[in-house]
């Protein structure tokens, strides 16, 4: 532990004390940061690209309330729904939830040559959604109504009075039940257009499996619009989550060019003469890149927010973005040992920015990534950490999401670098201190 202490001070000392790293950690970045304000600051009609390809990015809110139905009536339902080849259990979760879950990648509902063409984003709040929808984040945002399943019900059961000759609930009540469907979105866009299409058609299709064919469904329950102008954002204030990004990784330098000066010197062969272990190496290392990173992200952070006047969305969202920093030292670290391994010190000081430009593209942030996913909400691009914190960085800083929102970019951003952080120190240790 006490190697540990004793060689993070000498990291420390040796970081601050030489201008020309200095220079590159702070000075740069903070240059790069205002000139980018300067240039791309001004007003102009740019907005988000969320989605990209032939997947529509669309959010929902559901408000929908489950039927109270007493044991018998929920027996008899459920029984039809299986006798006639229906499926899921809506009647005891909902019939709002159900048709997001059959949206949502259904096989059911959707063709296999169409299959997977939504990416469905719930929110908590119409005013979460509709600022999704102004940035567009999203293509559109619809809602679903409280009497959803109500509606649905009263369509099921019409449809069993018809068929069966009786009604499982008095037919008075529930004949007339109406359900509005509202589709927020900007109709300006022509994503919009595509995807309320498609969302309509396949809405349609899935009344169909409850209600007789040829009665109007559309009677009982249509489709509303409201029309969300978009957003007005400067390029700058969009680039700003890749900017930051930039600025992470070329905070990396620092503890690079040491490794690379040190090696040149032959201080590393001397530290190893000594019974100095590769774990006080590696921790004096972690601390005084987290040290760094922390600190130029402050600088940076005051000089948006105070200096830039940057649009603040939310309270917390400095300590979100110092917090991101923290996860976001592993790969860093492993990016810069990697550089340390195969460089001179020299070289080791400027590598990690000259690799931070294409790194920074692969966020998303200054061109749209297409949708290539995994498994789940887990896209391609998780593999790379700086695209994880791009996402957490855009949904933090322009949608200001709660940290729910962005709680699999953080969790897909430890992993990766792990990995990453793993993968550099195998590189020293091979190349460097072995």
């Amino acid at each position: 532990m006490s190697h540990t202490v004793v060689y993070t001070i000498k990291c420390l000392k040796q970081t601050f004390r030489n201008m020309e790293r200095v220079g590159v950690i702070f000075i740069v970045p903070i240059i790069f940061i205002v000139g980018m304000a300067l240039l791309y600051g001004e007003e102009s009609s740019f907005v988000i690209v969320g989605d990209s390809g032939n997947i529509y990015t669309i959010g929902v809110l559901n408000k929908d309330t489950v039927m109270e139905l007493n044991f018998d009536e929920k027996l008899h339902f459920q029984e039809f729904i299986d006798k006639t080849g229906l499926s899921g259990d809506p009647l005891n979760e909902g019939f709002g939830k159900e048709f997001i879950d059959n949206i949502n990648g259904s096989d059911r509902l959707i063709s296999e040559g169409e299959r997977n063409r939504f990416e469905i984003i719930q929110f908590s709040s119409l005013e979460k959604a509709s600022k999704a929808v102004q940035s567009r984040y999203v293509s559109l945002c619809f809602t679903i109504p409280k009497n959803f399943s109500l509606s649905i019900i009263s369509g099921l059961n019409h449809r069993i009075n018809v068929t069966e000759n009786h009604a499982i609930l008095n037919m008075s009540e529930y004949y007339y039940t109406e359900s509005n469907i509202e589709l927020l979105g900007d109709f300006s866009y022509a994503r919009f257009s595509e995807a309320s299409i498609l969302l309509t058609s396949t809405l349609q299709v899935y009344l169909d499996h409850y209600w007789l064919s040829g009665i109007s469904t559309y009677k009982q329950l249509e489709i509303e619009y409201e029309a969300i102008s978009a957003l007005v954002f400067n390029e700058f204030e969009i680039f700003t989550p890749a900017l930051l990004v930039f600025v992470l990784i070329s905070s990396s330098t620092g503890v690079a060019g040491i490794v690379g000066y040190e090696r040149e010197q032959g201080t590393i062969d001397r530290l190893k003469l000594g019974d100095f272990h590769v774990r006080s190496f590696l921790g004096g290392l972690t601390i005084t890149q987290l040290v760094t990173t922390l600190a130029t992200m402050i600088i940076v952070v005051l000089t948006l927010f105070l200096g830039l006047e940057f649009p603040v969305q939310g309270n917390f969202q400095g300590f979100f973005i110092l917090g991101l920093s923290i996860f976001a030292v592993l790969p860093l670290l492993g990016i810069s040992l990697a550089v340390a391994a195969s460089t001179d010190g020299q070289i080791s000081t400027y590598l990690p920015s000259i690799v931070a430009i294409p790194l920074t593209f692969l966020t998303g942030n200054f061109i749209p990534l297409p949708h290539i996913k995994i498994i789940g909400d887990v896209q391609l691009w998780h593999i790379n950490p700086f695209f994880c914190i791009g996402e957490a960085l855009r949904k933090i800083m322009i949608l200001n999401s709660a940290p729910e929102g962005f709680i699999l970019d953080v969790i897909l951003l430890i992993i990766s670098g792990l990995i990453i952080f793993v993968i550099g120190g195998f590189i020293f240790i091979k190349k460097a201190y072995d």
